[in-house]
């Protein structure tokens, strides 16, 4: 996450325009996120500088100007587990309001608060501390996957071929007659559900879900 970390620092110090005029490196910003139609630098944009940051690293946001919608992105961390470049996403106005605001994890200050470098913190990209209590959960990006073998579906598949087939194998030979033939045929349904599985999450493989 340390490319995205800079990424994000590289903005510090960008800042809104006063009265009629509109930054047009936050208009941008809106744009690279999904909302180009937003045409000024009021509306408010952490959640947008948080999805140009990542459309810049070659990334996909939420594709929403909700702060709170990236509680759902990527894979959880602890705080504890942190790393520079993570996404944090705090509470805003109340723990259970729909507000929120996000910014990239920068570490803990000498008071323990939270630093995030965040879009409009004080109508600005910039670096400041926050409150642990404001936390509802830190975000990293989920890694890539290089080998189909790596995806989980197919991991399952695997254990449920071989105890599908350990089964059989034990199961088959102490029956006679019409009960063996009919176990022969349940477990061969069985391994052809697996094998259509298999099939499904290799096709959706190839076409990029990993």
């Amino acid at each position: 996450m340390q490319a995205l970390y800079k990424i994000a620092e590289a903005h510090i110090g960008l800042m809104e325009w006063p009265g009629a005029k509109h930054n047009p490196e936050i208009v941008k910003m809106y744009e690279a996120s999904g909302h180009g139609w937003v045409k000024d630098d009021e509306t408010p944009w952490c959640a947008a500088f948080v999805g140009s940051c990542l459309a810049q690293a070659g990334m996909k946001g939420t594709g929403k100007l909700d702060a709170r919608s990236y509680l759902k992105w990527g894979e959880e961390v602890a705080l504890e587990d942190a790393e520079f470049g993570d996404i944090v996403v705090l509470w805003r106005g109340s723990r259970d309001s729909w507000k929120g605001h996000v910014g990239f994890y920068a570490g803990i200050d000498v008071n323990g608060n939270i630093l995030l470098i965040g879009g409009n913190q004080g109508n600005a990209v910039s670096k400041a501390g926050f409150k642990r209590d404001r936390l509802l959960g830190v975000r990293r990006a989920k890694m890539p996957r290089t080998s189909i073998t790596e995806s989980t579906t197919v991991q399952a598949i695997g254990g449920g071929a071989i105890g599908n087939a350990a089964t059989a194998f034990t199961v088959i030979p102490q029956l006679s007659g019409t009960a063996q033939i009919i176990a022969i045929i349940g477990f061969m349904a069985i391994g052809a559900v697996l094998a259509y599985v298999y099939l499904e999450r290799k096709r959706k493989w190839e076409l990029g879900d990993r």
